[in-house]
């Protein structure tokens, strides 16, 4: 209990510090939220990355979704602050990053057995894997239950429709289906061969086709409506809200990260003591 009350203590004493930093120069800002962006990046990719369960086991899926949406939303809040169109331009290329850095965290790490590296299995990989629909119809003859079905069949048809989402905010090029599809489907099947050859998963031809199949409907259906102009447009407005609401949205995003930061630093502190 009082590691959590010193970990909140030290997040307010920053958060207050960090106000009367940026308060009267907007420059200083920027640094500070690349910095804090990095380094929980950092620090993240540090806790993937360690074997011992103090830090490697402590993260769950839902906690880095929950991460990563806290960065995607300070980097958003920043833009509206900063309210220059290079500025919106280049968070999109950094959502883009983290929702990456996200989809290989839990398809590698999280929840994950440790990674072991063996190119053989390519050649040893079930000739089923390769039969279109074959693991799909298992999950409704063996009767699977509800959450199984779900988990892996809706799981993998969202799976990648934030990045659709993303690539189509990037570039108009991306509203068409044949250059989601180029951009999209190497990066599918580079994973799941990835996950084969590293013991963390199987291949299997059903969660690319079902990968690929939630793009095909989401871009179908987001353009067949025109509602991308619609949100492109909302991404690169000149947003006229009081500063004060502006800086005041920076400083929410901002507290889970720091939060994060300070509760790994301690984490490694009292495990480096120990």
């Amino acid at each position: 209990m009082n590691f959590y009350f010193l970990c909140l203590g030290v997040l307010l004493l920053f958060v207050y510090c960090v106000f009367q930093l940026i308060k009267k120069q907007h420059n200083k800002l920027k640094i500070y939220t690349e910095f804090l962006v990095g380094l929980t990046v950092l620090l993240f990719l540090f806790v993937l990355s360690i074997a011992n369960p103090l830090f490697r086991y402590s993260m769950s899926s839902m906690k880095a979704v929950i991460l990563i949406l806290s960065l995607s939303f300070l980097c958003f809040s920043f833009g509206l602050i900063d309210d220059h169109e290079k500025t919106y331009r280049r968070n999109i290329d950094i959502y883009i990053g983290l929702y990456i850095l996200l989809l290989i965290s839990i398809t590698f790490f999280i929840g994950r057995p440790s990674l072991s590296f063996d190119f053989k299995r390519i050649f040893s990989i079930y000739r089923d894997s390769f039969i279109p629909f074959h693991t799909i119809s298992l999950y409704f003859t063996n009767h699977a239950s509800l959450r199984s079905i779900i988990y892996n069949i809706f799981g993998n048809i969202v799976m990648l429709v934030p990045l659709s989402f993303l690539l189509m905010l990037k570039n108009k090029k991306y509203d068409h289906i044949g250059k989601q599809l180029l951009a999209i489907a190497p990066m599918v099947l580079i994973i799941e061969l990835l996950q084969e050859i590293t013991w963390v998963g199987s291949f299997d031809i059903d969660d690319i086709l079902l990968n690929l199949l939630g793009v095909i409907l989401f871009t179908i259906f987001i353009t067949r409506f025109d509602m991308i102009s619609k949100i492109r447009k909302l991404f690169f407005t000149t947003f006229k809200n009081k500063k004060m609401v502006k800086y005041f949205c920076y400083g929410v995003f901002q507290i889970l990260p720091i939060m994060f930061i300070v509760e790994t630093v301690l984490k490694i502190i009292k495990y480096c003591l120990l």
